[in-house]
């Protein structure tokens, strides 16, 4: 499967759908007599830009704007704790940032009332769809994760040889429990449909169906995106209790889990997040089976040229298995083609509306 980098709809001129609006996206040079630079920023979250997941996926998502159109300037601001949110975002609106890329839903509070202050600066924010005054310029970027975590539980339950696979996350927000809870559906709509009995680990979904605002349940959590020793603690243990492929849905902190995986040894591996395990960390390629991703790169390097472009429009973005808005990458795992074949199908009927990814509507494996 292709990385889910680039979508489809961005090819020369084109354009990509965010919800209910259009964000022109022109992948052509501007000459260098363009008038003056327009300037990109990102706000990380605590993990910092080299994360190998959602805050490194919106600075590359700055990057390929830039490389789109070289008038653009790109910068970041790293925060190490919640306390930096506002006065990164205050930094980067004194600068007469063109637009601000805030990354994670911990920023909602700190980018809705920068917005509300300063209505014409221009925001996106990764993973959030935060409630503004009107008159705001504020793109919210949310993916459906769940369903391309269907698809990774399905890849975790064909590949397990012990018949337990787990996951785990970094704070219970719905942004992180979605893609929990669509990977445990997939696990167990693998089990009803190809008679199998493997156990899903780490999370019981609540009653009900989730959405992007709210996706309840119990599961293990490290409490935050950075503590990757928390990480290596919970993946070890998992281990212990017969899993052998873990999910970790925690940004940086997924790193423990790899770190876990060399120590356990062979037969133990790690579902990645976000963005394409081997592409962020290629020394552990052979340890991913697959990466849930998000189409974090390429929904803010629409944001960002859009704004450029004078052409950004406050509203909301969500991505789908339909709009290549979230996908199921395979890793460096040898994936057996009778199984690859199980999960396009699969992927057709979620995308028809024929597969649910509400994993209450399939037996659970005790």
């Amino acid at each position: 499967m292709r990385s889910i980098r680039r979508l489809s709809t961005m090819l020369g001129a084109a354009s990509l759908v965010l919800g209910t609006l259009t964000v022109s996206v022109v992948a052509t040079t501007v000459s260098a007599s363009a008038a003056t630079k327009f300037k990109a920023c990102v706000v990380t979250d605590t993990g910092g830009i080299n994360d190998k997941s959602f805050n490194a996926s919106a600075w590359a998502g700055l990057g390929d704007a830039k490389k789109s159109d070289p008038s653009i300037s790109i910068s970041y601001l790293s925060s190490t704790s919640s306390a930096d949110y506002v006065p990164n975002i205050n930094t980067f609106i004194h600068e007469s940032c063109g637009v601000i890329v805030t990354v994670g839903f911990l920023m909602d509070a700190a980018t809705t009332s920068a917005a509300n202050a300063h209505p014409t600066q221009k925001f996106a924010i990764v993973d959030d769809a935060p409630v503004v005054k009107k008159g705001t310029s504020v793109l919210g970027l949310q993916y459906e994760t769940d369903q391309a975590g269907f698809l990774g539980g399905m890849l975790a339950a064909g590949m397990s040889k012990k018949g337990a696979v787990a996951t785990y996350g970094g704070e219970p927000f719905p942004s992180v429990t979605l893609y929990m809870n669509g990977f445990v559906a997939g696990v167990r709509y693998y089990d009803k449909t190809y008679h199998a009995k493997v156990k899903a680990l780490g999370w019981t979904p609540a009653k009900g169906a989730c959405s992007l605002s709210t996706c309840n349940g119990k599961g293990t959590f490290t409490g935050n995106f950075t503590d990757q020793t928390a990480g290596k603690t919970d993946t070890s243990t998992f281990f212990s209790e017969g899993a052998d492929i873990v999910f970790p849905v925690a940004g940086s902190v997924g790193l423990g889990s790899v770190a876990a995986a060399k120590q356990a040894g062979k037969g133990h591996y790690v579902m990645w997040v976000d963005s394409n395990g081997c592409t962020k960390d290629p020394s552990d390629c052979s340890l991913f089976v697959g990466t849930v991703a998000k189409g974090v790169e390429p929904s803010v390097e629409a944001a960002v040229l859009s704004a450029a472009k004078g052409t950004f429009k406050a509203g909301s973005y969500v991505g789908t298995l339909a709009n290549k808005g979230t996908a199921l990458e395979y890793g460096g795992v040898t994936i057996p083609s009778a199984l690859k074949a199980k999960i396009a199908t699969a992927k057709a009927g979620i995308i028809a509306g024929t597969i649910s990814v509400n994993p209450n509507n399939y037996p659970v494996v005790k």
